[in-house]
């Protein structure tokens, strides 16, 4: 934008005189644009110079610009440069009158009235300034004292900070007037802060949380936020604000050993300052009295005098100087409140509002009074450090802005608007001499009265930085927001991926971890869990030692799989835990380690039994109660993973019907010494069964049989059905007559099986038995199938895994005719039937009591816990107790924490179970050692069962013993 030509007729300038370029000949335009493009470049270098620089560029130690010439031009210049500071803090003070209350008052009232103006002013959405140590040094001045307190300075000025800390909107109308602005100032500090930490702490902590707790925690984290935002918009905002005042050089002793510690110890000196500041002065020019008496006889007088006019001189010095400091402190807090508003750190970053601020403050000083801006320099020329405040002084030229005494550089840059530019970059270029406040304090613009038109007409456009984009107010708010929903996406998300503390969920949907039996691995387990968990507390409660047991099955199934699996015979092996614990609760006078039970679930077909083991493992760290693990029932090749990472803390491990040869030994086939199965090998259950087949029972319709078909289930993982097929065959086949044979079938779940069955049976020659040794859930499918396939009459021999199916379904298996169903069972309450009373166990009955005191007795018999399953569990325990209390006997039942119920040593009870004599169990004979391999129970019993028309089990063979004084068998 170019000047406009001088024209008279639009009055843009007055008419021309003598001297005037228009009345010499000279170009009128030509005068007239140079001064208005001077006017130009002077708002330029003024929106330039209050422009605030990148924090890269680093903030500049603003001078002062100083405006002198006529009234009328000085005060247009001042108003044009207060426009042009619209929408940022500006002040504007003229002359203000002397209160009189005190020496100080009068700049108290300035700088108030300043803070005011700046606090009044913030671009949009920015909070505002605020200046809480101006207020807290305003606090101490105007605090009002007692006769008594002024005896007490430090009690009283402790008591009054007391009150002030008491307030929360409270204090002066200052206080009042600015408390929500301050909320809004820290609003944007603490509680984004708080929100973000408690939102990124449940977030890491959501496997440890409930989805309750998590959401609470994130609330709870707003909610301190917003106190703590509170507390800090309050007049007293805490000791940490105001240690500033003990490190600042003004009203402090000379001696550092005597200078303040906290802000009570500061406060008194203020109060001691402000009475010192009291103490009248004598007015300027007032006669003294003659010093001596010209007839010499009162000199004793006049030294009286004397030495009054010496005290009065020094008081009024004391006050002098109380004054100066009280005016300097206010001063150095003011600019320490602007400073601190302006500071960029790094480690500040969450302190947005200090990088959004784009422009400096602007303080005009508008009048003949100069004292503030003189005041002003003398701070920073004493601290000498820089702060954001630009001071314009708009006065004559007799009275420069900087106070006497205090060191100019090479006094002030001067010159016309038009040189403004020339001047702000030679100012620029001198900063290199003095970097904290420049080695030039003062630019002068001198205007003169044909400037005011311009200044009065001239637009000029606004320049300004714009704010950051990483400094906008609404990105903390979005960052926090983020965090938050993040947070709680991961509390909920793991909520629904975690069942409970502790317990997490898998892929496939199920729970897995370790539970005191107060988590429902399945709905059905329910009762007998809660069981096991009221007698965990008993025992703890109790105060008898105890043991802890760990149980490690499969309670679950995988999420969307068919709801037709009971699970009894896991239902069953809890059942007989809680019975076992049941009975040692029974013992009540502390004869007995007490036997606390964690129920461990590995997942379905103990998919994550190795993971559930290493839990086990962390919880032995901690828990030295922990003496061993019984379960773990099915022999999969995860079981022998699980076993091994057991193995490497030589933790005991009881397994209950896992049946598989080597389970128990490392991958270099060395013996796992920890490992004691209850169970007895697939090889002697191959052998004994392949004996029975080819003999037969005629006596109870099962013919011998001459032509076998092993059916066996190859899946990936399963240890049981290969081996154990091959083991049948190769004992069915050791020793056979002509036309005696058996050969495998083999399949992969229970998709092929039906088509397997319908092949074999199709053949010339079929099979006249069929020994099944895939598991459970297929079984059904295989038993319809022959029941519809061309083998009439087939026998069916299966191996032990089957006994949860035969349990379920034993009403149906015995009413078919065309399928004759056998298993080899390794526990049958029929068994016991005909034992003589004295040997017999009573472990049905008092399952039959727990079942009855959980009101699960009016349950369908498919829903029971199994009894087969129960009595092994039971006895594996039993087998773990006894090592124990053998252990703990050895011990001396001693406790390392006095006070405390004795521990049992872990390496006590693997000893105790290498050598733990035989028992008569519940489930048959228990002797875990003397097996020929060295690895299994000796003389476990092994029954051939089959249901009748009623669906009662009956036991056709039997091997093994029941009780160590049984006799066994002739072909056994």
């Amino acid at each position: 934008m170019t000047a406009p030509p001088y024209r008279p007729e639009m009055g843009n300038g007055p008419a021309p005189t003598a001297g005037d370029p228009r009345a010499t000949g000279h170009d009128p335009d030509d005068h007239y644009r140079r001064r208005y493009e001077g006017v130009r470049e002077f708002l330029r270098v003024f929106d330039q110079m209050r422009i605030r620089p990148t924090r890269r560029e680093g903030d500049l130690p603003v001078p002062v610009l100083w405006l002198t010439g006529s009234d009328q031009a000085t005060t247009t210049a001042a108003d044009a440069l207060e426009a042009r500071c619209d929408g940022t803090p500006f002040a504007r003070i003229g002359p203000v009158p002397d209160p009189g209350d005190a020496p100080f008052a009068p700049l108290v009232a300035e700088l108030r009235h300043v803070a005011g103006e700046l606090a009044a002013t913030a671009p949009t959405g920015e909070p505002r300034l605020r200046f809480p140590l101006f207020q807290q040094t305003v606090w101490m001045l105007d605090l009002q004292l007692t006769e008594t307190e002024r005896e007490q300075l430090h009690d009283a000025a402790k008591r009054a900070i007391r009150r002030r800390r008491r307030q929360v909107t409270g204090g002066t109308g200052q206080d009042r007037r600015t408390f929500w602005a301050n909320v809004r100032a820290y609003a944007e500090g603490p509680l984004p802060a708080w929100a973000a930490a408690t939102a990124l702490l449940s977030a890491g902590w959501a496997d440890q949380l409930t989805a309750l707790f998590g959401v609470t925690a994130i609330a709870s984290g707003l909610v301190i936020g917003s106190v703590h935002v509170l507390l800090l918009s309050r007049s007293w905002a805490g000791r940490g604000r105001y240690r500033w005042f003990c490190r600042q050089p003004y009203l402090m002793p000379g001696q550092p050993r005597n200078r303040p510690r906290d802000i009570a110890a500061f406060t008194v000196r203020v109060l001691q300052a402000r009475r010192r500041a009291a103490a009248p002065r004598p007015a300027p020019g007032a006669p003294h009295e003659p010093a001596t008496d010209p007839a010499g006889v009162h000199r004793e007088n006049t030294d009286r005098k004397d030495a009054d006019r010496n005290s009065t001189d020094r008081k009024a010095a004391e006050a002098a100087q109380a004054v100066a400091g009280i005016e300097h402190l206010l001063v150095h807090a003011f600019l320490e409140d602007l400073r601190q508003g302006y500071e960029r750190r790094w480690w500040k970053v969450w302190r947005r509002v200090a990088w959004a601020r784009t422009s400096y403050p602007v303080l005009l000083v508008d009048g003949r009074d100069g004292r503030l801006a003189a005041l002003i320099e003398e701070v920073r020329a004493a601290v000498r450090r820089a702060d954001p405040l630009m001071v314009v002084v708009a006065g004559r030229q007799d009275r420069p802005p900087l106070p006497p005494g205090v060191p100019a550089g090479r006094g002030a840059l001067t010159g016309r608007p038009e040189a403004s530019e020339e001047l702000w970059a030679r100012w620029v270029a001198e900063l290199g001499r003095d970097r904290a406040l420049g080695s030039c304090r003062v630019l002068r613009v001198e205007l003169d009265d044909a400037d005011v038109s311009i200044l009065e007409k001239i637009t000029v456009p606004v320049r300004g930085r714009r704010r950051p984009l990483l400094a906008h107010p609404s990105l903390p708010w979005a960052v926090v927001a983020t965090l938050v929903c993040l947070s709680l996406v991961r509390v909920l998300a793991d909520e629904t991926g975690r069942c409970a503390p502790g317990i997490r969920r898998m892929e496939s949907g199920e729970c897995v971890g370790i539970s005191d039996g107060g988590f429902a691995f399945a709905p059905q387990m329910s009762r007998v869990l809660a069981e096991i968990q009221r007698q965990n507390r008993r025992i703890l409660d109790g105060g008898h030692p105890y043991v802890t047991v760990v149980y490690l099955g499969k309670l679950t199934r995988p999420a969307g799989a068919a709801d037709n699996d009971a699970m009894t015979d896991i239902h069953g092996e809890l059942a007989g835990l809680a019975v076992e614990q049941r009975r040692l609760l029974g013992i009540a006078d502390g004869s007995q380690l007490q036997m606390r039970v964690l129920v461990a679930n590995a997942g379905n077909d103990f998919q994550y039994a190795p993971e559930v083991a290493e839990d086990v493992l962390a919880m032995i760290a901690t828990d030295p109660t922990v003496i061993g693990v019984v379960g773990l029932g099915e022999s999969k090749e995860k079981v022998r993973q699980a076993i091994r990472v057991l193995a490497r803390r030589a933790v005991p491990v009881i397994t209950t019907t896992s049946t598989y040869d080597d389970l128990g030994r490392h991958e270099n086939r060395a013996v796992i010494r920890s490992f004691f199965p209850l169970a007895p090998p697939n090889s002697e259950l191959a052998a004994t069964a392949a004996r029975w087949a080819k003999e037969g029972r005629p006596d109870r319709g099962i013919r011998p049989a001459r032509n076998a078909m092993v059916f066996t289930d190859t899946r990936p993982g399963d240890l049981l059905g290969r081996d154990l097929g091959a083991r049948f065959v190769k004992a069915f086949n050791a020793g056979a007559g002509p036309g005696v044979t058996a050969d495998f079938v083999e399949f992969s779940g229970g998709a092929a099986l039906g088509e397997k069955v319908t092949e074999v049976c199709g053949r010339r020659v079929r099979p006249d038995l069929v020994y099944y040794t895939g598991r459970s859930p297929q079984f059904g499918a295989f038993v319809a199938a022959l029941g519809k396939s061309q083998c009439d009459h087939v026998t069916i021999m299966a191996n032990d895994d089957v006994t949860q199916y035969v349990n379920d379904h034993a009403t149906e298996l015995g009413r078919n005719a065309r399928v004759r169903v056998t298993y080899v069972a390794l526990s049958s309450p029929a068994a016991w039937h005909d034992v003589p009373a004295q040997h017999r166990t009573d472990f049905y009955g008092q399952l039959d009591d727990l079942l009855g005191s959980l009101d699960m007795r009016r349950l369908p018999a498919v829903e029971l816990p199994s009894r087969d399953y129960a009595v092994q569990a039971q006895d594996a325990a039993d087998a773990l107790m006894r090592a124990a209390q053998a252990a703990f006997a050895d011990q001396g039942a001693r406790s390392a924490d006095p006070g405390r119920p004795g521990m049992v040593d872990r390496g006590g009870v693997l000893l105790a179970l290498a050598n733990l004599p035989a028992s008569n169990g519940d489930s048959g004979l228990v002797k875990l050692h003397g097996a020929t391999d060295g690895l299994h129970a000796l003389d476990r019993p092994i029954m051939l069962v089959t249901v009748d028309e009623r669906g009662e089990p009956v036991v056709v063979r039997q091997c093994g013993r029941l009780y160590a004084d049984q006799a066994t068998g002739s072909t056994c």
